[in-house]
């Protein structure tokens, strides 16, 4: 069931407004027949979409905050959702209070870098990875919570790093 309530997804430099009413899609003003199925695989993010007398498969992947990785047919796209809260926000100027904070990766908890996968100037989408922190005997990818471009890296692989040490900021 999909909760009532208007939300935009932003996919490269397309943007989508999406309202939800009583069973009802509206996609940029235009109503659409919809029906979106979980696979019985159970769990995996897999499901059916079928709009307008077409079926398509979709895997949905959550990526950081207010991001999902979608492959509709096969073909994979970071999109970026916002809610009714979200949307409020930045009409209300508010939206920037958090930017910052998106662009900066920090140590989740204290480990040993593994690997650096992107360089100094690299463009990066929301879920890249950006580099492999082993921690706790197990290997955990840091993605990029936004897209940007890698401003800055302050760690190099074999590095040790503590809870909150500051990784790779975004510009």
């Amino acid at each position: 069931m999909t909760p009532d309530g208007v939300f935009e997804a932003e996919v490269g430099e397309r943007s989508f407004r999406f309202e939800f009413e009583e069973g009802r899609l509206t996609i940029d003003g235009a109503e659409v027949e919809y029906a979106f199925e979980p696979l019985e695989s159970g769990g995996d993010g897999g499901y059916v979409l079928h709009v307008d007398d077409r079926s398509y498969p979709v895997v949905v992947e959550e990526q950081a905050r207010g991001a999902l990785r979608v492959s509709v047919a096969g073909r994979a796209r970071t999109v970026r959702v916002k809610d009714e809260h979200d949307l409020l926000l930045e009409r209300f100027g508010l939206k920037e209070a958090g930017a910052d904070a998106e662009r900066t990766i920090q140590a989740p908890m204290p480990g040993l870098v593994l690997e650096v996968n992107v360089e100094e100037g690299d463009a990066v989408e929301a879920g890249d990875a950006l580099l492999v922190l082993e921690a706790m005997k197990m290997e955990n990818e840091l993605q990029a919570p936004v897209d940007g471009t890698v401003k800055a890296i302050h760690v190099e692989a074999d590095d040790t790093v503590d809870k909150n040490a500051l990784l790779v900021e975004l510009g």
